[in-house]
């Protein structure tokens, strides 16, 4: 009788943490549902999608960090959320014609990668709430004055490159250094207002930037080729869309022609750069699915500041060093202690 009575009041007990842990649940999925305005019906969902420009490391990047925010938070994908996830593949008209579906689906928040997608869908659909992240200089792309005052559907994650944090390093790895080269892509804001600032960067420490344009995958080699036969001392690569995707062919110039590559993406470690300073694009998509969550919550988009991603990564690889025969001296790392060796 004593056994029987023990297994039901461990059974009471079983069902209360369960029920307590499912009332918690619930409490943070009601007070979105009810922010929003809708009730708590078995199944109800929220209409979430993400629109990309192309595939690159970092759309890729930030769609994990997105998912992941969303997890962190008890929604699950399927359960309490929808998320229709749509790529133009580099082509504006596929673009053109993502924004009108979005426009027809009225779905409850849209996030946005890279400035040509939030400038089209900014355009397109000026009632719905957007957050946006892989964005470099959103007041540049016209989507504001200021990061307080700007669009009021909008609000998100500005992934703005350390511009002078590199060529500081650059400038200490190589004394003496007199031309850096990039290659950049006129059709992109983001991509001119990244050359702009790298060239103010270097102007500051008596560095000329050449900079040259390319509008296709085979005018990037074309351009790489070109800042070689201009004599740089060393790449110096911005990131945008299209020299992103192509990043590989600058890299393979860089190792062909024996001139080291810097730039501002974490993945091309891998592929020869020699250091990076890159902005973290889990944390910018982390960041903007926190941003997401608080808009489904009730925030108006108007009253949520844009704002820069908060982690930054140096990293060096000292195997690519070597092979530029560029010296590490141990001071590097005493002038500039966020730096670290990558792992790969």
């Amino acid at each position: 009788m004593k056994s029987v009575s023990r297994g039901i009041i461990a059974l009471i007990l079983v069902s209360a943490i369960l029920l307590f842990s499912d009332l918690q649940n619930r409490s943070v999925k009601k007070d979105l549902y009810q922010a929003t305005g809708n009730s708590v019906p078995r199944g109800a969902k929220f209409r979430l999608c993400l629109a990309h420009y192309v595939d690159s490391p970092n759309s890729e990047a930030c769609e994990k960090g997105i998912r992941k925010a969303l997890e962190d938070k008890n929604l699950r994908e399927g359960v309490d959320f929808t998320l229709k996830v749509y790529n133009a593949q580099g082509d504006i008209s596929t673009l053109n014609s993502i924004a009108g579906i979005i426009g027809n689906e009225k779905r409850d928040l849209i996030f946005a990668t890279s400035t040509t997608t939030i400038q089209l869908l900014a355009k397109k659909l000026p009632d719905s709430k957007i957050v946006f992240t892989n964005v470099g200089d959103p007041v540049a792309a016209g989507l504001g004055k200021s990061f307080d005052d700007h669009l009021p559907n909008l609000c998100g994650i500005s992934t703005m490159s350390d511009f002078d944090g590199l060529m500081r390093l650059v400038q200490f790895l190589h004394p003496g250094i007199k031309r850096v080269g990039t290659v950049f892509t006129p059709v992109e804001i983001n991509s001119v207002s990244f050359k702009n600032r790298l060239e103010e960067a270097a102007k500051k420490r008596g560095i000329e930037l050449i900079a040259v344009p390319a509008n296709s995958a085979t005018e990037v080699l074309e351009a790489a080729n070109s800042l070689v036969a201009q004599r740089i001392n060393v790449f110096c690569q911005i990131s945008d869309n299209l020299t992103c995707s192509c990043s590989s062919a600058i890299l393979k110039v860089s190792l062909d022609r024996k001139i080291p590559y810097y730039g501002f993406v974490t993945n091309q470690l891998q592929q020869g750069a020699v250091a990076v300073c890159a902005r973290d694009y889990f944390q910018a998509g982390y960041e903007a699915g926190q941003m997401g969550i608080e808009v489904l919550s009730g925030k108006n988009p108007a009253q949520i500041p844009y704002r820069y991603v908060e982690k930054t990564d140096y990293l060096i690889d000292l195997e690519t060093a070597r092979l530029f025969k560029i010296h590490i001296p141990d001071q590097v790392f005493k002038a500039f202690p966020q730096l670290k060796i990558s792992k790969q």
